[in-house]
């Protein structure tokens, strides 16, 4: 009997053949600011999961391979179809395990079960996101709703002495930006916040949330301006937008801004944020090697046209995939991120080149502008399927060695010290309390 598509029930299915996205983002499934944070109680239909208004019925799918002859001749559409259908269904399944099963009896600070695990790496659904991903981020800079107030309000009066600045004939009245909040003078780089707005007008312009007037635009806001009052000496930097973004399609105001901090504080983010040459040159690095190794014809492409991996990995890294891929596909990298920590940034790049081989190598697409338009732009459009870049992600990371974990635990020290050591130690110990091999570099199970 052929089978219509590879089985989703415990890993993400293998790919198919890259046709157009099937549809625009939605924001009908991104989570609690779309849909109630409490689990649907038993016996009443998840409008967050229900199957889509024309899918097909399952029992068809034998009738169309008869129909077709085989599998391979099944329509592009209808196919793509089916795996929808399919995902959809595995995503309420796997809502009702997690709300019911897994995260009633989980506690805080400990290792993710076996089962957790397998699960987690198939993708969350958009109600246990709300949930898992503060956990996972955890607060180890201890953030409280006070601390958030006050550099609330200190962006306030920023905005407040901005506009009056702007305002004509009240030159006397103005306060400088630099004089608020800050000892001697010493601003750091908040006024960087001034590239908010217009930032917020590029995020997610398909979504249209975080536009002017759009529900979640002063939200946002609210939270990088805060962010460049509370770390001075980073401020805001184009990125932040994305990540502040993502975190509230599915956390509330508070819970978004302590993940951004956190995220930020992290080492796989921070050396990149703080615009050091040097930490991204070892990224680089490391991405080259990988490169050489699982995919040299790619690599030799990207080389022969004088793309430097800078050109465009680090902008991946920096919005963890939010600014190149579609939300929904994007989400599921979070999700292996906040789990396994800074090797989903290399598993993810590798997938993606994995992906687009055939435009790069088999089309000989060899000139730089082609080049970059398949890795920039054209992500978007052709990434749609959130399971296929799961299952290239799990293949490239099957193939990587340990040197890979011991090149992003050396980046790590080299960068922050005994700090990045001890978190290398604590995630061992995670590993080993979890009898799973994880790449992880970060200890999110160990922090308070």
């Amino acid at each position: 009997q052929v089978r219509l598509s590879p089985p989703l029930a415990d890993q993400p299915a293998a790919p198919s053949a890259p046709g157009p996205a099937r549809h625009a983002e939605r924001p009908a499934q991104l989570g609690r600011r779309c849909h109630g944070a409490t689990a649907t109680p038993a016996g009443e239909a998840d409008p967050l999961h229900s199957p889509p208004a024309q899918s097909l019925p399952r029992v068809l799918a034998l009738g169309m391979e008869r129909f077709f002859g085989t599998a391979a001749q099944v329509p592009d559409d209808v196919r793509r179809q089916l795996r929808e259908d399919k995902r959809e269904r595995r995503l309420r399944e796997h809502t009702d395990v997690w709300l019911r099963q897994l995260l009633p009896s989980y506690v805080p600070g400990t290792p993710p079960t076996r089962q957790m695990q397998r699960l987690w790496k198939q993708g969350l659904p958009p109600k246990v996101r709300e949930r898992l991903w503060p956990l996972a981020i955890g607060n180890v800079l201890r953030i409280t709703p006070e601390l958030f107030e006050i550099h609330q309000e200190q962006a306030m009066k920023a905005r407040r002495a901005q506009a009056l600045a702007q305002a004509p004939g009240l030159p006397e009245l103005v306060t400088p930006l630099s004089d608020l909040g800050f000892a001697n003078g010493t601003q750091g780089r908040e006024g960087g916040k001034s590239c908010i707005p217009l930032d917020l007008a590029r995020t997610f312009p398909t979504l249209a949330f975080f536009h002017q007037g759009g529900p979640l635009h002063e939200d946002c806001s609210k939270i990088l301006e805060a962010y460049t009052f509370y770390r001075p000496d980073i401020g805001y930097v184009q990125g932040m937008n994305y990540l502040a973004a993502m975190l509230l399609l599915y956390l509330p105001v508070y819970d978004a801004f302590v993940g951004l901090c956190n995220l930020l504080n992290a080492p796989s983010v921070l050396g990149l944020y703080r615009l050091e040459p040097r930490a991204v040159q070892c990224r680089a690095k490391v991405f080259r090697e990988l490169c050489e190794s699982q995919l040299p014809a790619v690599g030799r492409i990207i080389d022969e046209v004088g793309l430097t991996p800078e050109m465009f990995l680090i902008e991946w890294f920096i919005t963890i995939y939010a600014k190149c891929l579609p939300i929904d596909v994007a989400s599921v990298v979070w999700d292996l991120f906040l789990l396994n920590g800074e090797v989903v940034l290399y598993s993810t790049a590798l997938a993606l080149l994995r992906i687009t081989e055939p435009l790069l190598v088999v089309e000989g697409a060899a000139d730089l502008e082609t080049v970059s338009r398949v890795l920039g732009k054209d992500l978007r459009r052709r990434v749609t399927d959130p399971d296929e870049l799961l299952w290239h992600i799990q293949e490239v990371s099957r193939r990587c060695s340990s040197q890979l974990s011991d090149a992003i635990r050396s980046i790590a020290n080299d960068e922050f010290g005994a700090r990045g050591a001890d978190s290398a130690d604590r995630t061992a110990m995670s590993d080993r309390l979890s009898g799973s091999r994880s790449w992880s570099w970060l200890p999110k199970w160990s922090r308070g």
